[in-house]
């Protein structure tokens, strides 16, 4: 099991990156780093091309399930280490499935939160690397 604790918290801001002491993360780039704690390819730079193109305004919503797409395999069901595609916030928001079959994922109210795996309001995906 990976540590996520200073992660735990930390509220939603466009573009903020994990470990940037502004109290703030993104859900793409959370997921990137979640990924990579998990031993995974590290996809924070591939992610980072939208943050400069982009705004939170100006972002389409389009472009977070069209990566996905590119870059993962569909799943039929949640699995560890999943990414999970989650409706809401206007466009959808990014969340991990992690190894004891719960997902970490920004909530609206209370930040970064670890809880259950919110399979009714969710697409999961395999990153390919």
């Amino acid at each position: 099991m990976i540590n996520t604790n200073d992660l735990i918290g930390l509220r939603r801001a466009w573009g903020a990156l994990p470990g940037d002491n502004s109290g703030m993360i993104d859900c793409c780039l959370m997921a990137t780093e979640v990924h990579k704690r998990l031993g995974y390819y590290d996809y924070t730079q591939d992610i980072m091309q939208y943050f400069e193109q982009y705004n939170d305004e100006t972002f389409p919503p389009s472009i977070i399930p069209r990566w996905l797409l590119k870059n993962a395999k569909k799943l039929k069901a949640p699995e560890a280490h999943a990414v999970a595609l989650m409706r809401g916030h206007g466009m959808g928001a990014l969340g991990t499935v992690l190894d004891d079959k719960r997902m970490i994922y920004i909530s609206g109210r209370s930040g970064v939160v670890v809880g259950p795996i919110i399979s009714e309001a969710t697409h999961f995906f395999r990153l390919n690397k």
